[in-house]
């Protein structure tokens, strides 16, 4: 009956340290994702040789900040914005193309605002949109 009963302990020990190894094993670490976001506008005024635009007035280039925020507010991220394409017209105007990449976006938002500058319309994205290559158009706030 001895060997019997230390046979349970030692039974019933492994068993607890399997629950108590599985506990610690299982925290909560914030999912994230990355995702390529292309950023454009119509410029008055297009610099092919700084990557600088003015659209409706207001100055984008390379190195800007862009920010995403998660809907709640708690999940948020920046970029900058990296000169991809600046398609010059003859009278200085343009449509100005910037790539922002994002390393690790909190995947627990059920949208996402992005935007460059206060002047600027915030955009709103679906976590499936930023994964498949989300575009946001620059224009003025009304």
């Amino acid at each position: 009956m001895k060997q019997r009963a230390g046979t349970i302990a030692a039974a019933a020990a492994f068993v607890g340290t399997l629950i108590l190894a599985s506990c610690a094993t299982q925290t909560d670490v914030a999912s994230t994702f990355t995702a390529t976001m292309t950023v454009t506008g119509e410029a008055d005024q297009a610099s092919t040789e700084s990557g600088e635009c003015a659209i409706e007035g207001i100055r984008v280039a390379p190195n800007d900040q862009i920010n995403l925020f998660g809907d709640g507010g708690a999940g948020s991220t920046r970029s900058i914005l990296e000169t991809k394409t600046i398609d010059r017209n003859f009278d200085g105007s343009g449509t100005c193309t910037y790539t922002a990449y994002f390393d690790a976006i909190p995947a627990n938002q059920r949208s996402y605002n992005a935007y460059v500058d206060e002047g600027f319309a915030q955009r709103s994205f679906s976590a499936d949109e930023l994964k498949d290559g989300a575009t946001y158009v620059l224009y003025g706030v009304a």
